[in-house]
């Protein structure tokens, strides 16, 4: 083996190392909570209803426990990486983070976003079909009830949710996770990586010219500086706390789901 190769070598076993010796940061999410009726008629009044709630119920659960175990597991490697970066130079630094952290990290902190939003999506179907169990006759199935799949935002879903006492803790703990507090600390991110150019982790700067608007006018000018890098073990600090807050979350869909399943079933 050359050189480079020998010393990434070297680095992902020591990786591997702090990973083993590290403690979970908190619970990983359960599966087969979901318990699906054996039988269901087709022909009775909520068939329909009951056999739709169903699938997407397993299904929410299984996807939703898999993204947030998935970005639990993420945090800790980019954790268990901020150990083994620690005392390196700049050049074994810049290899580390080019062969095994950047899009892990990219990964990670986009991850809080995309699970708000899966969040949604579950909430508003499922609680479009429970709410048949509820409003009978006038019920309806329809595109302005229910808008198609890439229309489905936090509105909705709080729209259809809303009649149910368990929404109440769960939107309070979505509000927890990825607000304006997040974005600040992670420099606005996902936006600058979706619309801009990549921001950087741990080394170099990034968008070293930005055109910036004059305080009280229409005016602009171009400013020179950049943006500093992410910080490993800023990154991984708040990362846990999206964990955490998505943990709650997922803790408070499930009292959710509980509670349209006493109802429809």
């Amino acid at each position: 083996m050359d050189q480079r190769t020998d010393f990434l070598t070297a680095k992902y076993i020591a990786y591997r190392k702090a990973l083993s010796e590290m403690n979970r940061f908190t619970p990983l999410m359960p599966y087969d909570w979901f318990k699906s009726p054996q039988t269901i008629r087709l022909d009775a009044e909520l068939g329909l209803q009951q056999l739709a709630y169903s699938e997407l119920a397993s299904d929410a659960a299984r996807d939703l426990a898999n993204g947030i175990n998935h970005l639990i597991v993420l945090t800790q490697r980019l954790e268990a990486w901020s150990v083994v970066i620690n005392g390196l130079d700049t050049y074994q630094t810049f290899q580390i983070l080019a062969e095994f952290v950047q899009d892990l990290a990219a990964t990670a902190i986009l991850s809080p976003y995309t699970l708000k939003a899966r969040f949604y999506f579950a909430i508003a179907h499922l609680s479009h079909q429970a709410n048949r169990a509820r409003q009978g006759k006038e019920w309806t199935d329809d595109l302005g009830t229910l808008p198609q799949d890439w229309d489905i935002k936090e509105d909705v879903a709080a729209k259809l949710a809303k009649p149910w006492r368990a929404w109440r803790k769960l939107i309070k703990a979505l509000n927890t996770v990825d607000m304006g507090d997040y974005k600040t600390a992670t420099d606005d991110f996902r936006s600058k990586y979706t619309h801009r150019f990549t921001p950087r982790v741990e080394l170099g700067m990034s968008q070293p010219i930005k055109r910036l608007p004059a305080i009280g006018s229409q005016a602009a000018s171009y400013g020179i500086g950049g943006s500093p890098p992410l910080k490993l073990k800023l990154i991984v600090s708040e990362l846990k706390k999206q964990c955490l807050g998505l943990s709650a979350c997922y803790c408070e869909f499930q009292s959710l789901i509980a509670e349209q399943r006493q109802e429809l079933f």
